[in-house]
């Protein structure tokens, strides 16, 4: 019977909004019997387990001339746990290949391979490491990885998918941290409050970029008038997303379960999530150069 209903449903939900086929997909969950509690609701969920500091292990005889650096040792453990064995060493053009992309995301030049495998001092290596890391192609590569993590765009989406002119200065301010070797707690609090920490500092302010980088619904906020429930509704979805990016940045966990019920598998209740909410609450997006 539930079989017949879902393929009678199937055509007008292919056509119809994405809403109606998240709605399919609940009835689908609760038809499977699958309990609405469902879930991890004691504290033992790994997740939610106090940080705790791991002892460094054992340098073992087996790893001489490999560990050059503790966090060598821990995976040298699990590496012997899974009986594998570590990559031999990389020759030095592989190196300089290897690292060229990954610092700058560009593939070194002809003359910068010749230079590097004629250079036999102790410090070649390190010296080239400290010239990749001073390119300001490091701040665009590295920049791009955090552009991706903050859902940065350079249109609003939705419908109309309108350009933002002024999109590019904090695309510029996270090139400029990446590059000036920006200290991290400095990186943090910038793009959260970087107008209210430092109204006098224009590259701060520029930070705060951040906190719209990603979709706006903008026939939703500019069409509907204020005071309308519509508005309210609007301008909540828009808290929302600015909660979720600052949670998924910079904690590494989702929040959205908690709108309606504490989070099952995160430590985060209702009563954080709208605390979140209120911090953020006299936030409004608007587009200025």
């Amino acid at each position: 019977f539930l079989v017949a209903i879902a393929k009678t449903l199937i055509l007008h939900l292919v056509v119809s909004r994405g809403r109606a086929i998240l709605l399919f997909l609940m009835f689908l969950h609760w038809a499977c019997g699958v309990s609405a509690d469902e879930g991890i609701d004691d504290k033992s969920w790994w997740a939610i387990q106090p940080l705790k500091l791991p002892g460094v292990p054992a340098n073992t005889a087996a790893q001489s001339g490999w560990s050059t650096h503790p966090i060598d040792r821990f995976i040298w453990k699990k590496l012997h746990e899974k009986r594998l064995h570590p990559s031999p060493p990389a020759d030095r053009l592989t190196l300089i290949r290897r690292a060229t992309f990954d610092l700058t995301g560009l593939p070194p030049t002809p003359a910068e391979v010749v230079a590097y495998l004629n250079d036999h001092s102790f410090a070649a290596t390190s010296q080239l490491i400290d010239r990749l890391l001073s390119s300001p192609r490091y701040g665009e590569r590295w920049a791009r990885h955090w552009m991706d993590v903050v859902h940065y765009a350079e249109t609003h989406g939705h419908d109309e998918d309108a350009i933002r002119e002024n999109a590019w200065p904090y695309r510029d301010y996270l090139i400029e941290s990446f590059n000036h070797d920006k200290p991290y707690a400095r990186f943090v609090r910038e793009q959260i409050a970087g107008d209210v920490l430092s109204p006098d500092q224009p590259s701060a302010i520029r930070g705060i970029g951040f906190l719209a980088t990603g979709p706006w619904d903008e026939s939703s906020q500019m069409g509907i008038s204020d005071g309308t429930i519509d508005k309210k509704i609007a301008q909540y979805l828009d808290r929302d997303d600015m909660i979720a990016t600052v949670m998924s940045t910079f904690v590494s966990t989702t929040v959205h379960c908690a709108r309606c019920h504490d989070h099952k598998f995160d430590p985060i209740s209702m009563e954080d999530y709208y605390s979140l909410q209120a911090v953020f609450a006299g936030v409004d997006k608007v587009d200025r150069p």
